[in-house]
């Protein structure tokens, strides 16, 4: 590559942020890749751990923070919110022409830097779409992504094909696996504290859990029945991780923190860095809850999930993941049921492939060297015959 480009990637969840880091890190390395990180939403928030400060311990080079309120106590706070993101992400990129914005995955915050930057003709590659979640407006928010997108990273080859159903060229779809499914087997000890290698191995339970938003159902009282089942354990430690900045999560982590003051055997982190937090569900009985990581990389750890509710349903999973209602005698059978299994996993990830994080910058710079996303040229439907 002759040719110096300017590459962003948008962030507003430690989650997102953690999938893409070895992937940043190829990027960031290219002497003909000038990489800038746009932060926003959780990572700039003190309640929720303040984690631009890890893309800064990274080493990477912050482009711009850009803060909105969160408010999750009902929609209307997150609509302000992807307001708020829309206007200042405009008014970034109508200054910045970035040759190329790379976005992950399914966030509200994401939705606006997505529309700003379609809106402005900056080609974006689109990470994690043509998944389904059928009980969260990540599945609509996803699917729009994957309509103002140039490019897209699959992670199932069911995935590609469900892109391509949406009407985008072939030509521009690629199953490259999920960087999440990879990033596991890469564990940097130094990233962990003691706090983390301190715990007894197999002798705890990891909850994640989030709102179920696109459901009339009350994320609290949800949250009541994943302690009531976790509550039978009172022999193993239960660690507790904070849930996102989605609608009522501020009801999930009420009860949560309610629950921590009151049991002995209890733990709370906020947020861990990933490498920390994949140690310790590599480390752990199991993980109980609702989050994409129990179904895209617990099992490339060789851990159990047990997947509460319907937050997930729709994603292609493996046989590692085991999937109950939102009821407590439903949850301590299942973990119950894996204390009985004598058999670790040997199970595939169906999300995993080698090398995704090198691959993804592989094709990246074909990418951007091969001038394939023409943003003056229309993009047209690809209609499946």
């Amino acid at each position: 590559m002759g040719k110096i480009y300017r590459v962003a990637y948008a962030t507003g969840s430690r989650a997102d942020y953690g999938i893409v880091r070895h992937y940043l890190e190829y990027l960031d390395q290219d002497a003909h890749i000038e990489l800038e990180i746009l932060v926003t939403g959780a990572l700039l928030s003190q309640e929720y751990g303040h984690q631009v400060d890890l893309i800064r311990e990274d080493g990477f080079q912050i482009g711009k923070e850009i803060e909105i309120p969160i408010d999750t106590r009902n929609n209307a706070g997150i609509i302000k919110a992807m307001a708020d993101a829309l206007d200042q992400f405009g008014e970034l990129f109508q200054m910045n022409k970035y040759d190329l914005l790379i976005v992950l995955g399914d966030r509200y915050e994401m939705l606006s830097v997505s529309i700003a930057a379609a809106m402005y003709r900056i080609p974006i590659l689109h990470i994690h779409g043509g998944e389904a979640t059928y009980a969260n407006y990540d599945e609509f928010i996803r699917h729009s992504i994957t309509k103002m997108a140039r490019v897209h990273f699959a992670s199932t080859e069911e995935y590609k094909n469900r892109i391509i159903q949406m009407g985008e060229d072939p030509q521009t779809v690629f199953n490259l696996g999920a960087l999440g499914a990879e990033n596991c087997k890469k564990i940097d000890m130094s990233n962990v504290p003691e706090e983390i290698t301190s715990l007894p191995n197999n002798g705890y339970l990891v909850i994640l859990f989030h709102p179920e938003t696109l459901k009339d159902v009350d994320a609290g009282k949800q949250m009541k029945e994943v302690l009531k089942a976790v509550d039978f354990f009172q022999d193993k430690k239960v660690i507790f991780i904070g849930s996102n900045a989605d609608t009522h999560s501020d009801q999930i982590r009420n009860e949560v923190a309610v629950y921590v003051r009151n049991h002995s055997n209890a733990v709370y982190f906020e947020n861990l860095h990933t490498d920390a937090y994949h140690y310790l569900l590599k480390n752990s009985i199991c993980l109980i809850g609702n989050s994409s990581s129990g179904i895209i990389e617990a099992p490339s750890l060789g851990v159990w999930t047990i997947n509460v509710g319907d937050r997930q349903k729709g994603r292609v999973r493996g046989e590692s993941v085991i999937d109950v209602p939102c009821i407590a005698s439903e949850m301590r059978y299942a973990v119950s049921q894996i204390y009985e299994s004598d058999t670790l996993l040997m199970y595939k990830n169906p999300y995993y492939k080698e090398n995704t994080a090198i691959n993804y910058y592989k094709k990246t710079c074909e990418i951007l060297e091969k001038s394939w996303i023409k943003m003056n040229t229309a993009k047209e439907f690809f209609d499946v015959r």
